[in-house]
């Protein structure tokens, strides 16, 4: 059953709801909102920005506003889908420090690979948000961000764990690769600028995004330039052409034709879409 949340004027700004690989297209019909899938039980695929992510139990998967995003195979959860109204991951960047690690993460997997005991754990926050959703006290507003916020910051804490104690296996180059990127990105568009960088030559560089991130460089940094352009749409009043000078695109136009194959949507709606609208 699907709880929800609406804020003062009545708008639905949260809500809570059982999944399954039958029911699950439904939730997209308006993407203008972040999720949080629970996958207590799945045998499947998640595909995410051109990027097949094997999808198994006890895992958990962060949805970031106009991604494209579909699954395969079958599995049962739950779902919390909010919009940027009511907690934005980007305005909260600092306090939690999910973007880029649990939302957009392009660089590592997607998913928060869980063990029973982590899954359990993360799962009481859903279950603390739902149970808030049925009551009719006051702050119920503010005691569902809160879970909210807790539940982030607590999958921030174990998916950093985890990747610390998985550097040693990925190796050190893969390191090296997201944070050259990710300190560039806005700067430097050449493939060659990174290969030299790390001492290989490019068609070495590339094999080494497709093994350690399944895309080619072009895809990872286009990737990582429309991220942050998004974060720059919602969060600023900047023109268009500006935040697209700021990314690395040197030609607006070529930079709204980009943002629209990979987001399903211009930049100038993006941005009416996460300001103005609520789920519906």
């Amino acid at each position: 059953m699907e709880q929800v949340l609406q804020n003062n004027r009545g708008e639905k700004v949260l809500t809570a709801v059982s999944i399954s690989n039958l029911t699950i297209p439904s939730f997209f019909e308006t993407p203008n909102f972040y999720g949080i899938f629970f996958f207590k039980e799945a045998n499947g695929h998640v595909t995410l920005d051109t990027k097949r992510i094997e999808l198994k139990s006890n895992e958990i998967f962060f949805f970031y506003p106009y991604q494209k995003l579909s699954f395969s195979g079958v599995f049962t959860g739950n779902l919390i889908q909010f919009h940027p109204d009511f907690f934005c991951i980007d305005i909260h960047a600092k306090d939690v420090g999910c973007q880029g690690l649990l939302f957009n993460n392009f660089f590592g997997d997607a998913l928060l690979h869980c063990d029973s005991k982590e899954y359990e754990y993360l799962f009481e926050y859903f279950l603390k948000i739902k149970n808030e959703l049925v009551r009719s006290e006051l702050g119920k507003l503010d005691m569902v961000s809160s879970q909210l916020k807790m539940l982030l910051i607590d999958a921030v804490r174990i998916k950093k764990s985890k990747q610390l104690e998985n550097m040693p296996s990925k190796g050190n180059i893969y390191y090296q690769i997201e944070k050259l990127i990710g300190g560039n990105f806005h700067q430097h568009t050449s493939m060659d600028f990174y290969a030299k960088q790390l001492g290989v030559s490019l068609t070495t560089f590339n094999r080494m995004c497709k093994k350690y991130f399944q895309n080619n460089f072009v895809t990872i940094l286009t990737l990582k330039r429309i991220a942050s352009a998004k974060n720059k749409l919602f969060l600023t009043n900047m023109p268009i052409k500006v935040i697209a000078y700021e990314v690395g695109y040197k030609d607006p136009l070529y930079f709204s034709r980009v943002f629209k194959k990979y987001c399903g949507i211009s930049p100038k709606e993006f941005r009416i879409q996460l300001k103005n609208n609520r789920l519906i």
